[in-house]
């Protein structure tokens, strides 16, 4: 590697450069998977309690809510806090609702998420059968697309971190080639004078490992700086939906990289090797 600077230098370059991006690619995948489950954590069924329920029936309706099997959490909204929500919701005009009280024409609801959207169909059949529930809304619709959204994201995720993985092999296997090709005489004199296959591989299996450790070295100070000055800005500026944290994700992100970085460093000096293993 040191007599052959030049290409060592370029090998690292391009090892570095497609770890960079299989790195940004991971964090922005699994960020999009954490957006999705964010989103479907805000999907929730709402279930409206009689009006003339007391209070006692009203706890009733939690307590017979919350024993349901697809109830991961159910929030009780008295009628004070829906006239307070739908205050709020009003904006300046919430004034108009001064002479008002909750309890003279809103109910009080139960606000439920479910540990399974594909079951909120058989949840809100199951919800409508409670003594003192009124009605239940369940927007079916909007689950199903959230549902075939995060599915699209999630494959589409695994199926383009495959074909870089394939490209990146290819390109860096290419790379190493050229530096095999430098040393192709070497490589047909040892082949001639009995070295065996696994001999003659060897130290180009350790250069590859070794370029692709000192490239995931470099990739994944870039990530890291690159993620934590992206989740900083975007805390101040965004606060829709939350962001891995930095050291969350980055230990799985520096193991994942340095696995790869490794594997395709072995894998593309065995692939340049197979034309002069031939001789």
């Amino acid at each position: 590697m040191k007599r052959n600077g030049e290409m060592t230098v370029t090998a690292i370059i391009t090892v570095s450069s497609c770890l960079l991006l299989f790195g940004v690619f991971m964090l922005f995948s699994v960020n999009i998977n954490y957006i999705g489950e964010q989103i479907q954590n805000q999907c929730q069924i709402e279930a409206y309690i009689e009006f003339e329920a007391t209070s006692e029936e009203e706890q009733a309706v939690v307590e017979a809510v919350s024993a349901l099997d697809n109830v991961s959490e159910c929030v009780f909204i008295s009628k004070q806090e829906a006239m307070r929500i739908y205050r709020e919701s009003l904006g300046a005009d919430g004034a108009v609702l001064d002479d008002l009280e909750g309890e003279e024409f809103l109910r009080s609801s139960v606000r439920i998420n479910m540990t399974d959207l594909e079951q909120s169909q058989e949840l809100a059949q199951q919800l409508s059968q409670i003594p003192n529930i009124a009605k239940v809304t369940n927007r079916q619709d909007i689950f199903q697309r959230v549902l075939s959204a995060t599915s699209i994201i999630r494959n589409g995720s695994l199926i383009a971190m495959l074909i870089l993985l394939i490209v990146a092999i290819f390109i860096i296997s290419s790379t190493i080639k050229l530096s095999v090709e430098a040393r192709r005489d070497e490589v047909h004199i040892m082949k001639y004078v009995g070295a065996t296959a696994g001999f003659i591989r060897r130290p180009f299996v350790v250069e590859g490992i070794l370029t692709g450790i000192v490239g995931g070295i470099i990739s994944l100070a870039l990530v890291g700086v690159g993620y934590n000055a992206v989740v900083t800005y975007l805390e101040e500026f965004f606060d829709i939906f939350d962001l891995l944290p930095t050291w969350d994700i980055m230990p799985w992100v520096i193991l994942i990289t340095f696995v790869f970085g490794i594997i395709m460093g072995a894998i593309g000096s065995t692939l340049a090797l197979i034309k002069h293993l031939k001789v």
